[in-house]
């Protein structure tokens, strides 16, 4: 496997996401839109008056939602266009974390344990207390949302009524990252672990200990590996077993949050580039 620079962009940490045959970036100021084939330039907007470092943003079909502490951007996704903003917190009390989608709505964290549920098509939002605790991540699958919090508790939330289903303590603080692949949820942690729930009975089924050691994010599953971006390392597991299968170096960005796996290809970025790898 071998590392390809494919963009020089200089930059103070920045937030990636690919959809289909193209990448996004959000990069101080502004957003862009490129083709993964060639890496040429399809949109870009620069969105805000000041730079900040607070960022990030998903994207769905039709959308990029963009966050910025207690504001919601809502892009065209064809040509990173402004359709709507919508200030969903207050303060520091009440900024916004990560977005994650189902067919019809969108799911917006917001400190100390709310969630936003937003219909897509309508812009409606209702606003749920969904736990006591902050989260770092959540999972939305068919009608289930599987969210971990600061105080490192895994919760399963029901998309109907947005009303607690059921929880587990996975460990005393900060789950990080939360993914979802055949009835199995896996966990990355600060007590550095990584560990895998059954979805069905709600119990810890695998644990993989010393496996990460920061704000570890679990980029995704590819074929039967768990790929895992933890302070430019990119660590590679068997996802049933939770052997370590690889570890090498790799640019994963600021908080791991610049880095991605879409479709076998690993995508990553320190503060001047961003990087490619086809995972064999």
């Amino acid at each position: 496997m071998k590392k390809i620079k494919i963009l020089d962009l200089e930059n103070d940490g920045l937030n990636m996401a690919a959809d289909g045959q193209f990448l996004y970036i959000r990069s101080r100021r502004t957003m862009y839109k490129y083709s993964l084939s060639d890496m040429s330039l399809m949109a870009q907007n620069v969105i805000f008056e000041k730079d900040g470092k607070a960022r990030g943003f998903s994207v769905c079909d039709k959308f990029v939602f963009l966050t910025d502490f207690c504001d919601l951007y809502i892009l065209y996704k064809y040509d990173l266009q402004i359709a709507e903003v919508i200030r969903l917190g207050v303060d520091l009390s009440s900024d916004l974390g990560a977005v994650r989608f189902d067919e019809n709505k969108a799911y917006i964290c917001i400190r100390n344990g709310k969630m936003a549920a937003m219909d897509i098509a309508a812009k409606a939002v209702k606003k749920f207390e969904i736990s006591d605790s902050s989260s770092w991540d959540h999972y939305v699958v068919e009608n289930r949302i599987y969210t971990g919090t600061v105080k490192g508790e895994l919760i399963e939330t029901s998309t109907a009524d947005m009303r607690l289903v059921r929880k587990i303590e996975l460990c005393k603080k900060n789950i990080y990252s939360v993914v979802y692949c055949d009835g199995m949820i896996y966990t990355a942690s600060q007590d550095m672990t990584i560990k895998v729930v059954d979805s069905k009975s709600f119990e810890t089924v695998g644990v993989a200990q010393k496996a990460v050691k920061g704000m570890a994010k679990i980029l995704g599953l590819y074929k039967n590996l768990l790929v895992v971006a933890d302070s430019n390392q990119i660590s590679i597991w068997d996802k049933q077993t939770l052997q370590l299968n690889d570890r090498f170096e790799f640019p994963t960005g600021q908080f791991n949050k610049g880095a991605l796996l879409h479709e076998g290809r690993l995508l990553g970025s320190d503060f001047q580039s961003i990087y490619s790898m086809v995972l064999e």
